[in-house]
C-alpha cells in the first residue's frame, strides 16, 4: 500500500472551499490525472454519492468509481475510489486559518493482481501525482478567493 500526505494553505475560506473540493463532480479542474469527471444520479454532495472517472492510467484512460463515505461538512470529507487492479481512499481535512483555510489531503493507494507486483517500485510516481493534486488545488482554490 502507498500513503500520500499533502497540505496546502488557500486565502479561501473553509465552507467555500469544502464547498468545491467536495464536489468530486469537478474534479478534473484541479487534478492534472484526471480525464473527466461526472456525478452518477442526482444531487449534490452526500455521503452515497458516487462519481464516475476516468484517470490517467499506464495504458491510457482508466475508469474509476468514487463513493463518498465521510462528509462533515466542512471539516473532513472521505472518498474510497475503486477501478482495475487499484483501489484508493482518500482523505480531506479542512481548517479554518487567519489567512483562509488549510487543507491536508491523505490517500492510501492499493494495487491490486499483477500491479501489486510493481508497487514497491512506483512511489516516485505516486509522490508526483500526490504534488500535482496538490498544485491544482491549491490554484483553483485561490482562484476563487
Amino acid at each position: 500500500m502507498t500513503k500520500l500526505h499533502e497540505t496546502i494553505k488557500t486565502s479561501l475560506d473553509r465552507e467555500a472551499a469544502f464547498a468545491y473540493i467536495s464536489d468530486w463532480s469537478r474534479q478534473a479542474e484541479w487534478d492534472p490525472n484526471t480525464v473527466s469527471a461526472a456525478r452518477l444520479g442526482e444531487g449534490g454532495p452526500e455521503v452515497g454519492a458516487r462519481y464516475a472517472l476516468e484517470v490517467k492510467g499506464f495504458r491510457g484512460p482508466t475508469p474509476m468509481e468514487y463513493r463518498i463515505t465521510e462528509l462533515v461538512a466542512p471539516e473532513r470529507l472521505v472518498l474510497v475510489g475503486e477501478g482495475s487492479g487499484v483501489w484508493t481512499e482518500d482523505i480531506l481535512t479542512f481548517a479554518q486559518t487567519e489567512a483562509g483555510t488549510q487543507v491536508d489531503y491523505h490517500a492510501e493507494i492499493r494495487l491490486n493482481g499483477l500491479l501489486r507486483l510493481v508497487e514497491p517500485f512506483l512511489g516516485r510516481y505516486f509522490d508526483g501525482i500526490g504534488q500535482g493534486v496538490l498544485e491544482g488545488m491549491k490554484r483553483e482554490l485561490d482562484a476563487r478567493a
